[in-house]
């Protein structure tokens, strides 16, 4: 048993700082959630502009349209932008204004009594405004500040 311990502490997995290691592995984590999120809204748009017709219907369909083409890009764009490293900093800054966007909008569709699903993944990942939903965008907003406040630290990856 004893050499199996001390095997397991030799792994690269579990030598360095545990906060670098989830810095790492949350902030690939975001850019794929951001890539797949917005890539899976635009090969199936249906899902998300029902939504959107929905939710904030009131707006105008012009509304409606430009947001659901402008954001699954900004989504991929961002994305991308952490997987190549460029304005890291600010591309977190971005990151977590959109994550709490979409949390405000979770609370607001489970508030109004929405039963639909919110095409936030297209039909990749069925998401109906409940519990949920809240909690795994709040979870996004969480990891988001993490990122950021760790990326001012300074943190190498």
């Amino acid at each position: 048993m004893k050499t199996f311990l001390t095997s397991i502490d030799n792994a690269p997995l579990f030598k360095g700082n545990i906060k670098q290691k989830f810095f790492i592995v949350s902030f690939y984590f975001t850019a794929f959630v951001l890539l797949g999120s917005g890539i899976s809204k635009i090969v199936n748009p249906e899902t998300f502009l029902k939504v959107l017709n929905i939710t904030i219907g009131f707006l105008g369909e012009n509304i409606i349209v430009l947001i659901a083409t402008i954001l699954p890009v900004i989504e991929i764009a961002l994305g991308l932008m952490l997987l190549l490293k460029t304005k890291v900093k600010e591309t977190l800054i971005a990151i977590l204004l959109l994550f709490s966007a979409f949390a405000f909008f979770a609370i607001y569709g489970f508030i109004s009594g929405f039963d639909v699903d919110c095409g936030c993944f297209g039909t990749v990942i069925k998401n109906e405004f409940d519990i949920l939903m809240i909690g795994r965008n709040l979870l996004l907003v969480g990891i988001a500040f993490f990122n950021l406040k760790f990326f001012n630290k300074r943190i190498t990856f």
